[in-house]
């Protein structure tokens, strides 16, 4: 106990020795002519040395500031500066544990003719809504890379993914020099260009969407952009690798970008069986541009796959990107994708249901190869005529082919009987489709300030077409279900189509009251064609057509709305917005059929009110949703024995409620970020599955509507940085989510609601010691649990553990180190279920050539060889768990040559 007292006695005094060898400075900021106070002037200390930062802050509303922690060991100097008043600099001669007050300081207006004194410029400017850091004031490394540039800046975070925060905020995009010549994503920009190569770094909202500023300042993103020194004109960017491993692992690619003045071509190819595409979404958006054809074609698989869902991977796959700016009023994207995917899923189910008269218990196993191949053109024009007009358009084509086969096979039991049916199965699909769309978008901004007019546009047509095969052997052991063997073909040809046209304008009525006026209309038209047939066993054709295993469905629909909506500027941080859409709906189904086509009209006013303040956003809306024509197809189709389903032609639309709030603050002094949102909806006329299930587990389902859906979520984070020294960052983050859902249910003669609970909480911390050490670790868990209510069903608790540490070591010189430790624990997995994992990934990197280049890097995945793919949910009283095969141990060497290429004028 002795010894715990001494030691705490030490740390108080070392602590307190510290405090005194620092000092602080405060004053306050004040116009030299009027007297005001100055907010958000920028105050910074840097050594006198080299002029890199030491600390800043900005001035408050009473124009007041306060720095602390600044040493007494070195030279020092303070820069103060505001836009459109004179920089003031003064060297600063510190004493250790003295508080120096300036009392206040008096800022004159800047003079044209003022000389700037070159290597002092002040570290920080802030300019409106835009930060503005200087290079100089950040020292990096040799060959440092625009990421460790980024990590020293204050107030932004990079995390071990790359993603980067700014106060706690997403960056959106990046761009170089205003262009978006890496993309929408910051990750290889920020991972392939030199840190010495950029003279200053802006962040800035990113209202490019939103050029009335609409949208609460919670909910929009950061924009990074990187300003070149000028000696850079030309440049050409990219990467060549190539490896094979353990288990037949192999990958190999390439990506290049060459860039010449406003031109930027970009080539991409690739091919791995690794479950990736070889080059991450970010890389792909970045380095190619990609993002700039409309930004759908990696994020929806275009481009290489995703390997979600467990499955086996492999992919081929290439394209090319152009980017063109004819000046700065014209810009223009052409891109082209080509892939190739064959994915193989092997895995394994086991589901628990209770009813009234017993326990339902099914075991299945099964085995699927999906091949696809996909072309995709893209592109888009942005032409901005002068100050006033922006014209946007953007058009796409995806053709799609692809082939899929499946096999299964599983049984079933109860409490009363050990084996109720034994069946396997086996499908086998052939489809192709074709999608268009295109978007016009116009805004112009009008003479009166606050005035303005925007039209947009859409079109979209899809076709799809598939040959299906399928093959269902039952094996029955009871009386009430016979033994039979389907074997069946269906022929599906669908088609949807849509087209919009919207128009907004808004007109200043007086100084802080607009009108805001809206009108639009759409129109689509879907059809779905099914024949199906039963194979003939004595021709082997299928000829037998099933009638209720067919359709011809045809929707159209005719959406006409009006929105009138009044916005009220208190002052320049609070607004409020109210307003009502005014929609009609027109829908015509027609089931091609025996049955009537059913001819529907609604008229809906649905209120908006939103109001928004300077660090939060609430509002509230309505909307209404129609529910889909195959549910209300007034017939009984029979699958099979053990499943048949019934439409009901009387479904009403469902109505939802929805309120939600966002708040977010920062505090630059102390580097500290905090956030919240919250929401809840409410919803009537919810599409429910009313199921009948008997002891033999044969289901008989219908869709009914039904009150009192609802779903409510809250969360926050919170985040502080620590950046006083050049050296060392360090940063800690907290995160804490819940959600409730409440839907009705109804199974047998039980009707009841299912409530399903969910919380999660999160800590992180990040550390980097001068870019050669970096540390990050993170620990979540999270608990789920189902509820019934009005029945006696039982509850299901499920939480789990997810431990993770990301670490990385540059040194000694040209050696890098990394690891990656992730441990999942789930407890209540059954029996003959994997509960936990220890996931362990290593790599050891030798950069070599000038620049470091080349690297050669041996790397080894989930060295423990325990990944699993384990998932568990419950629903209408019943429990299921599913195992995926995925992605095991392997050894990889690869090698990859960086290209960077910058050339002068």
């Amino acid at each position: 106990m002795n010894k715990i007292i001494v030691s705490l006695m030490l740390l108080f005094v070392a602590a307190g020795s510290y405090a005194q060898n620092k000092s602080a400075i405060k004053g306050i900021l004040a116009d030299s002519l009027t007297k005001n106070p100055l907010e958000y002037a920028t105050v910074a200390v840097v050594n006198a040395k080299d002029t890199s930062l030491i600390s800043y802050t900005l001035s408050d509303k009473k124009g007041g500031f306060t720095l602390s922690g600044l040493p007494t060991d070195r030279p020092t100097k303070l820069i103060i500066s505001y836009v459109g008043y004179k920089t003031i600099r003064q060297n600063l001669n510190l004493i250790k544990g003295e508080t120096r007050d300036f009392g206040t300081i008096l800022f004159s207006g800047n003079n044209l003719n003022e000389v700037v004194i070159k290597g002092e410029r002040s570290p920080i400017v802030v300019k409106k809504d835009t930060i503005e850091f200087n290079t100089e004031a950040f020292k990096t490394r040799p060959n440092a890379v625009v990421e460790e540039l980024l990590r020293k800046l204050p107030g932004v975070q990079v995390n071990n993914d790359g993603s980067i925060l700014v106060n706690g905020k997403a960056i959106s995009k990046l761009l170089i020099d205003g262009k978006q010549f890496f993309g929408t994503d910051p990750k290889v920009a920020t991972k392939n260009l030199d840190a010495d190569l950029i003279d200053k770094i802006q962040v800035y909202d990113d209202r490019e969407n939103d050029p009335d500023h609409k949208v609460s300042a919670t909910k929009v993103g950061k924009i990074i952009n990187l300003k070149l020194k000028s000696k850079i004109k030309k440049s050409t960017l990219g990467k060549l690798y190539g490896g094979g491993g353990t288990r037949d692992r192999y990958e190999a690619g390439g990506i290049l970008s060459n860039f010449r003045d406003t031109l930027q071509v970009s080539i991409i190819g690739l091919g791995n069986n690794l479950n990736k595409t070889g080059f991450s979404q970010d890389e792909l958006y970045n380095m190619g541009g990609f993002n700039r054809s409309g930004g759908s074609q990696v994020y929806d698989g275009t481009f290489g796959g995703r390997g979600w869902g467990g499955a086996m991977e492999k992919v081929a796959s290439g394209g090319i990107n152009i980017n063109n700016d004819y000046g700065k009023k014209l810009k223009m994207n052409l891109t082209y994708f080509y892939t190739n995917t064959e994915k193989t899923y092997n895995g394994s189910s086991f589901n628990e249901q209770s009813i009234a008269e017993t326990k339902l218990t099914s075991n299945s196993l099964y085995q699927s190869s999906d091949i696809s191949n996909k072309h995709a053109i893209g592109g888009q024009i942005v032409w901005n005529p002068d100050t006033l007009n922006q014209f946007r358009y953007e058009p796409k084509l995806d053709l799609n082919g692809q082939r899929e086969r499946n096999t299964s096979s599983g049984n079933s039991f109860n409490t009363l009987k050990p084996l109720l049916n034994e069946s396997k199965g086996s499908t086998r699909s052939d489809n192709n489709s074709t999608a268009f769309s295109h978007s016009f978008s116009y805004y112009r901004r009008l003479k009166k300030q606050g005035e303005s007019l925007n039209i947009t546009h859409s079109l979209s047509l899809n076709k799809a077409n598939s040959d299906n095969y399928s093959i269902n052997d039952i094996k029955s052991f009871t009386d009430d279900i016979r033994s039979e063997v389907l074997d069946r073909y269906g022929d599906n040809h669908t088609k949807s189509n849509s087209a919009d046209l919207s128009v907004n304008y808004d007109y200043p009525i007086v100084k802080k009251l607009t009108a805001e006026l809206k009108t639009g209309t759409n129109y689509s038209t879907s059809t779905e064609s099914l024949s199906t047939f039963d194979k003939n066993i004595q021709t082997g054709i299928y000829d037998s057509f099933l009638p209720n295993q067919s359709n011809l469905l045809k929707r159209n629909t005719w959406v006409q709305n009006f929105r009138p909506q009044l916005a009220y500027q208190f002052n320049d941080e609070y607004s409020l917005r109210v307003g009502v859409n005014a929609e009609w709906q027109n829908v015509i189904n027609k089931f091609n059929s025996t049955i009537k086509d059913q001819h529907q009209n609604y008229f809906n006013l649905l209120p908006t009110v939103s109001f928004d303040g300077p660090s939060f956003s609430v509002s509230y809306s309505e909307s209404i949703e129609q529910p889909q024509i195959s549910q209300m197809q007034p017939i009984v189709r029979e699958y099979s024995q053990l499943y048949k389903s019934i439409g009901n032609p009387d479904l009403k639309p469902k109505h939802t409620y929805e309120f939600s709030g966002n708040f977010y603050k920062y505090n630059h002094e102390k580097q500290l970020n905090y956030n919240g949102y919250t929401g809840i909806n409410f919803s009537n006329n919810t599409a429910v599955n009313k199921n009948t299930i008997d002891v033999n587990g044969a289901t008989t389902s219908t869709t009914i509507n039904k009150d009192g859906g609802m779903y409510g979520y809250f969360g926050g984070n919170i985040g502080k940085q620590f950046k006083k020294s050049q050296n060392w960052q360090i940063g800690l983050n907290a995160n804490l989510n819940a959600n409730i859902q409440r839907n009705p249910f109804f199974l047998n003669q039980d009707e009841g609601v299912q409530y399903n609970y969910s919380f999660g909480i999160g800590q992180g911390i990040n550390f980097n010691y001068n870019s050669l050490l970096s540390i990050n670790t993170k620990y979540d868990f999270r608990k789920s649990i189902t509820e019934y209510k009005d029945v006696a069903y039982k509850a299901i608790n499920t939480y789990t553990h997810t431990l993770g540490t990301e670490f990385s070591l540059r040194w000694p010189k040209k050696i890098i180190f990394d690891a990656k430790y992730n441990y999942n624990y789930n407890p209540q997995i059954s029996q003959g279920f994997s509960k936990s994992a220890n996931i362990l990934n290593l790599a050891l990197t030798l950069q070599m050539l000038k620049k470091d280049r080349g690297q050669l890097k041996l790397s080894v995945y989930d060295l423990l060889d325990q990944n699993i793919s384990v998932s568990r949910y419950a629903y209408n009283n019943a429990v299921s768990i599913s195992e995926q095969e995925i992605l095991k141990r392997y050894f990889l060497l690869t090698y990859q040559y960086k290209i960077n290429i910058y050339k002068g004028k």
